[in-house]
């Protein structure tokens, strides 16, 4: 027997136990919550001018229900994303940064860890971090709580013990500590190191000929599971029911087949992004292309340009008829006590802004689609106002009639249930951050009407900050006119409204405190020491040299050098040797 066919028998083998119940109609509404990785929100917006790929079973949900098309991630990175989200709180506020420490705790108890974050860790260690991190449970928790059952398949990437309800979920946000990882990479960051082999057409030809492309090993095991449930009936038990189908895809790495390539064809006028000339670039801009090693994406072929970008939203279609599956087999059923909730943690860059992956405010990488569906909810109708992810927490809360655990002085969003209800918002604006790799610096944005402003914290505390950077996403939807030289007035305006949610200043410091902390605790002691240290970050930064060193040496104020030749075949714990004496050769 296949592993999906084990997984998909083991989902209905649970399902068959059922409950004595079966045969009653649930009292509180069945929550159907459907996740993807990395969808770039403007894909379902005809109000845009970005490629439309074909996708007509979210298409079709839109119809079923509301469509928020002005929705942004909290944080553009998966585990930022993700524990905001279900902690309903934002990441400075829970302390949770990165893809490299999620959730520390279990159901808000500092005394129970998740047992991830201690194998990857120690359990003082992952004590510590529950402490700073001060996190009283998850939606999933609050919900299990008001005596929701909980399934849980796919991608989840929280940590938070959520293994507890898993059938069968990727959930380790615990990852990345040793130096061949990124972690390296993202706690060095304000020293502004760069990879120095800036060559990106080492990534443009991926491929388009994998059998079963999605990354994540349990994408297509997710699809068939849940839609499996679904027509098992686990939506016509008498105990409500919250089930959690997440995929990875359109997740990095970039790879499709024949069937979704070919649904998607030329892309005609989208083949190659407009970009904003090199010598005018923003330095957040300019830094983030030469960390991610497009600086000399202007020298690429358009055709190897369109190649990549096809291959990208073609693992759109891909990710839309997984999820096709799901909702089949959700309407199907014909139950009519149940909302459907679909988001993506961020979006994808896919070259746009010299860029690919996500990690940065622009809209590519921070609009995300959010679709409501259910009772209560019109039908086929469009909701211009501005939602987030931390709308998340509160909407699952509302639905199932639940009390929020986060005071509503902590909670980052609201429920989006009274806007499809005629009703306004408390806030008329979002707010995302973001701290981690391709930003020197901490990066807050705000969107009010159809301004956004993008805010950067000081390289180092206490100095001048980068110039913040002023968009009009309407008249100017490929945010290549920065208006903050024009528009003081609405800079200074946004600005403070901004101000109101975060401390730009102190949250910055912290994070790059911690970013320190972490560097020489998990880098450099442990994996390179002086030693090892320019092995270790060569490994993170391609062509790191002895200016580079420098650049480390002055960050965290201890050296940073070769190996010393002959110790290089020796096997020796770089960490536990010192740099060699002046005057003698370091290793070539």
């Amino acid at each position: 027997m296949s592993w999906t066919a084990k997984l998909v028998l083991l989902a209905a083998v649970q399902l068959a136990v059922g409950d004595a119940g079966s045969g009653e109609r649930s009292q509180k509404p069945h929550i159907l919550f459907i996740m993807v990785d990395e969808m770039d929100g403007r894909l379902l917006d005809d109000e845009t001018p970005q490629f439309k790929p074909p996708m007509p079973h979210l298409r079709q949900l839109m119809k079923r229900g509301a469509y928020f098309p002005n929705a942004y991630s909290n944080s553009p990175l998966c585990v930022p994303a993700r524990t905001s989200m279900m902690a309903g709180r934002y990441n400075s506020d829970i302390k949770v940064w990165d893809n490299f420490v999620g959730i520390a705790n279990v159901n808000g108890d500092n005394r129970n860890l998740d047992q991830r974050c201690v194998d990857a860790f120690s359990r003082s260690e992952c004590r510590e971090f529950a402490a700073e991190q001060k996190i009283n449970g998850t939606f999933i928790d609050v919900l299990a709580d008001h005596g929701y059952e909980i399934t849980l398949w796919g991608k989840v990437h929280a940590g938070a013990g959520l293994d507890r309800f898993s059938h069968k979920i990727s959930n380790d946000p615990f990852t990345g500590t040793g130096p061949v990882r990124e972690s390296a990479k993202a706690w060095s960051r304000l020293a502004g190191v760069v990879s120095k082999r800036q060559d990106p057409t080492l990534w443009m030809r991926r491929p388009i000929d994998v059998p079963m492309p999605a990354e994540g090993y349990y994408d297509y095991p997710t699809a068939e599971a849940c839609a499996k449930l679904i027509k098992n009936g686990i939506f016509k038990k008498s105990t409500p029911q919250f089930l959690y189908c997440s995929f990875s895809v359109p997740h990095p790495p970039y790879q499709t087949n024949g069937t979704y390539w070919n649904a998607v064809g030329s892309l005609g006028k989208h083949a190659v992004p407009r970009l904003v000339p090199r010598d005018q670039l923003h330095p957040a801009d300019a830094y983030a292309a030469k960390a991610k090693q497009f600086w000399q994406m202007d020298d690429c072929d358009a055709k190897d340009i369109e190649h990549f970008r096809r291959v990208y939203f073609s693992m759109c279609v891909e990710s839309d008829r997984l999820v096709g599956n799901i909702l089949s087999a959700f309407y199907n059923s014909g139950v009519k006590n149940a909302y459907v909730m679909f988001v993506s943690d961020h979006g994808e860059h896919n070259l746009e802004n010299r860029q690919w992956q996500k990690s940065s405010m622009k809209e590519a990488s921070a609009r995300i689609p959010l679709i409501v569906a259910g009772p209560g909810m019109p039908k086929g109708k469009r909701i211009n106002d501005l939602t987030s992810l931390n709308d998340v927490y509160p909407t699952l809360v509302d639905m199932a009639g639940a009390k929020s655990r986060v005071p509503q002085s902590k909670l980052a969003g609201e429920s989006v249930l009274p806007l499809a209800r005629g009703h306004g918002r408390k806030r008329n604006y979002v707010v995302s951050e973001y701290h981690d790799s391709y930003s020197r610096t901490g990066a807050f944005m705000i969107r009010h009407g159809h301004l956004k402003l993008i805010l950067h914290a000081p390289l180092y505390h206490g100095g001048t900050p980068w110039p913040p950077q002023l968009f009009d996403v309407k008249e100017d939807p490929w945010e290549l006119k920065d208006l903050a030289s024009q528009k003081p007035g609405e800079v200074q305006r946004l600005e403070n409204m901004l101000r109101k949610e975060f401390d730009v200043e102190a949250v910055d410091k912290y994070k790059k405190d911690y970013d320190r902390r972490m560097f020489l605790t998990y880098v450099y002691r442990r994996y390179s020491g002086p030693a090892g240290c320019h092995k270790t970050m060569d490994i993170a930064f391609p062509g790191f040299d002895e200016e580079d060193a420098k650049s480390i040496e002055q960050w965290i104020g201890k050296p940073c050098c070769k190996v010393a030749e002959g110790r290089k075949n020796k096997k020796a714990k770089y960490h536990s040797l010192q740099c060699p004496p002046k005057g003698i050769a370091k290793g070539k």
